[in-house]
């Protein structure tokens, strides 16, 4: 029997894409300040390549690396998440209609968190009033760990008292969070939510050829390859989550 659900945050409670067109932004005027003579879609084709070809979740790692070189690429990495970290309401906006999933569930189940996520988003979810729909806050930054790390859901489930087969993963990456989460034993719902059921509209001429280029890969849409990565659960929408939770509490 279901007792403890848990969930990430990027791209299932706050939208990522935002942050990630701002990165990819400040990764472009990096390469451009650098003197290197790479156009826009160079940069997008390089970032779409490492998904679908390499399936590569951290993308704009290897984008950095291969446009910026090393040395260069920490210290510019570093410059993004930082700002990004001081301004994370502004650029992870909440996700329409996962509220209503989140306190449908939290009349039957504990809720806890596993995400990657740094230690801002705490006072993010307690200004958006949902910080105490969760027992649990796994975050990476506080916590030391990151996903796909299995000692990350492992702590969880020890902070929990919860048995993996008691427990749901809900997550938007089948590398970060369906496959670690089902090789330990919990119960897997992938939500690869498409551009249209996220409902943001990009807001710069930078932000709509992101977002173009996320039409094309997307690290929350790749696919599972194997029987070890594959969900228990699809979700499709937000309305969808709890009728996949209460087929698998059956």
């Amino acid at each position: 029997m279901i007792k403890w659900i848990f969930f990430d945050i990027g791209n299932v409670i706050l939208n990522d894409d935002p942050a990630m067109a701002f990165f990819y932004h400040e990764i472009f005027r990096a390469i451009q300040q650098n003197g290197r003579q790479i156009s826009l879609d160079e940069v997008l084709a390089a970032r779409e390549r490492s998904i679908l070809v390499e399936r590569n979740g951290k993308h704009y790692e290897a984008v950095m690396k291969q446009f910026l070189g090393d040395g260069t690429w920490q210290k510019v990495d570093k410059r993004i998440r930082r700002t990004l970290a001081e301004n994370w309401t502004e650029y992870s906006p909440l996700m329409p209609g996962i509220v209503p999933a989140i306190q449908s569930l939290a009349e039957k189940f504990k809720l806890g968190i596993i995400a990657n996520q740094p230690r801002e988003v705490v006072g993010i979810l307690e200004n958006l009033g949902l910080l105490n729909y969760f027992q649990i806050h796994g975050i990476s930054q506080i916590v030391g760990m990151s996903k796909p790390d299995p000692r990350f859901f492992h702590w969880a489930l020890d902070q929990a008292k919860c048995e993996a087969a008691d427990a749901i993963m809900i997550g938007d990456r089948v590398d970060n969070d369906i496959k670690p989460a089902k090789a330990i034993g919990m119960k897997t719902i992938w939500l690869p939510l498409s551009l249209d059921k996220k409902a943001y509209e990009p807001k710069t001429d930078f932000e709509n050829r992101y977002f173009e280029s996320l039409k094309i890969a997307s690290a929350s849409r790749m696919p599972p390859l194997n029987e070890s990565d594959t969900p228990d659960g699809i979700a499709e929408d937000f309305e969808a989550i709890k009728m996949q939770v209460d087929r698998l509490n059956s």
